[in-house]
C-alpha cells in the first residue's frame, strides 16, 4: 500500500499558484535536502531566484557554484508547465530535477525527473532509470532516494533522451536516468550503425557503378571490332614491354583465354591496355597512368584489375586512385549536406 505523503498549500510563483504539495514541509524536501547534503553538496530550502521568477524546493549547490534545484511536484501540472519552469531555472544557471510520489505522471521524463514511493519509512526511486543492454533500455533496479539523488549529482546518472527502443519498462519516456557509460554505448552503437549503413549505400552505389562501367567496355569493344583499323593498333600494343606476362597473369586469373583489345587507345583506359577474352569481355587493364590531373572514374568503378610492369608505375598510379577517391567522397559528402 502506497502512503501518501502530508499535503500543505503554500503560495509560489505564479506557475505555481497554490498547490497542494503532498511531500510537505517537513518529510520530503527534507528527505532531498539530506540526500543532497549526504552527497557533499550544501542544501537550502525554499529558495527563490533573483528576480522571483523561480523558487525551488531545495537549493543544492557546491563551493564551485555548481546549483541544482530538487523540485517536489505533487500537484497537478502539464508537461508545458513544468518545461517552461525547468527552462526558467535554467536561464538563470539553475538546473532543475523533479521528484513525484504519484502513479500516473504525464510528465514524467518530460524534464528531468523521477518517480517514488515509499517503502517502509523510506522513498525510493522507481522510474525512468534504466541501462542500455546493448540493443535496447532496460529499466534499472529500484534503488533509494539517497544514493538516486547521489549519483543525479556526481554525474554517475544522467538526464538522457534515448535513441533506441524502449523495453519491459511501465512506459517509454522522452527522457530517463542512465549511467554515462550507457549514454556512450548507445552513441557508439548508432555510430557503428550508420557508418554499417552508409558503407552498405556505397557498395550498392559501386555496383551499380560497376555494372555501368563494363557496359561501357563491353560498347566500347564492339564498336572498335567493328573497325578493322583497329586491329593493327591492336596487335601494336600486343608487343608492350611487359604486356606477354600481363596477359599471362590475366589468363591465370581467370583460366582463359587472353588477348590485347581492340578498343585500346580508348580514352577511359587512360593510357593503359584493355585485356579481354575471345567475347570481347573486360578482364583487365594493364600499364593504366594518368598523366595529368585525377585518374578517370572509369578505372575506379569498373572493379576489374589493374596489372604493371613495375612495382614503381603501380605505385603511382594509386596516388592518382587516392586523390580522385578523396575527390568523389568530398563531392559525395557536399552533396548530401545540400540534401540536409
Amino acid at each position: 500500500m502506497r502512503v501518501r505523503f502530508p499535503r500543505r498549500g503554500h503560495l509560489r510563483d505564479a506557475s505555481h499558484q497554490v498547490t497542494a504539495d503532498t511531500f510537505g514541509p517537513a518529510v520530503g524536501k527534507l528527505e532531498l535536502a539530506q540526500a543532497a547534503r549526504a552527497a557533499g553538496w550544501m542544501a537550502e530550502l525554499e529558495v527563490s531566484g533573483r528576480d522571483g521568477r523561480w523558487r525551488a524546493d531545495v537549493l543544492a549547490s557546491t563551493a564551485t557554484r555548481r546549483r541544482v534545484a530538487l523540485e517536489a511536484q505533487l500537484a497537478s501540472i502539464t508537461a508545458a508547465e513544468i518545461r517552461a519552469r525547468t527552462q526558467r531555472m535554467g536561464a538563470d544557471g539553475v538546473r532543475a530535477y523533479w521528484f513525484s510520489d504519484r502513479s500516473r505522471i504525464p510528465w514524467l521524463g518530460a524534464v528531468p525527473s523521477v518517480r517514488l514511493v515509499r517503502e517502509g519509512q523510506d522513498l525510493v526511486a522507481v522510474e525512468p532509470m534504466a541501462r542500455f543492454t546493448g540493443d535496447y533500455w532496460a529499466p534499472e533496479p529500484f534503488i533509494p532516494l539517497a544514493e538516486f539523488v547521489a549519483r543525479v549529482l556526481t554525474s554517475r546518472f544522467v538526464s538522457h533522451a534515448p535513441r533506441t527502443p524502449q523495453r519491459h519498462v511501465a512506459r517509454p519516456v522522452t527522457r530517463l536516468w542512465a549511467h554515462p557509460k550507457c549514454v556512450l554505448a548507445e552513441a557508439k552503437k548508432l555510430a557503428d550503425e550508420e557508418k554499417r549503413q552508409r558503407a552498405a549505400q556505397e557498395e550498392r552505389e559501386r555496383t551499380e557503378w560497376r555494372g555501368f562501367a563494363r557496359q561501357e567496355a563491353a560498347f566500347a569493344e564492339r564498336t572498335a571490332r567493328a573497325d578493322p583499323d583497329r586491329a593493327a593498333l591492336a596487335r601494336h600494343s600486343a608487343r608492350l614491354p611487359g604486356i606477354e606476362q600481363a596477359i599471362a597473369q590475366a589468363a591465370d586469373m581467370y583460366l582463359t583465354r587472353v588477348t590485347v583489345g581492340w578498343s585500346v587507345g580508348d580514352s577511359r583506359y587512360s593510357s593503359g591496355v584493355p585485356l579481354v577474352n575471345d567475347d570481347g569481355t573486360l578482364l583487365a587493364v594493364f600499364d593504366p597512368l594518368p598523366l595529368v590531373g585525377p585518374c578517370p572514374g572509369f578505372l575506379l568503378d569498373v572493379g576489374l584489375p589493374m596489372i604493371f610492369p613495375t612495382e614503381e608505375r603501380r605505385q603511382r598510379f594509386e596516388e592518382h586512385r587516392a586523390t580522385s577517391e578523396r575527390l568523389r567522397r568530398q563531392a559525395r559528402a557536399e552533396a548530401l549536406a545540400d540534401d540536409e
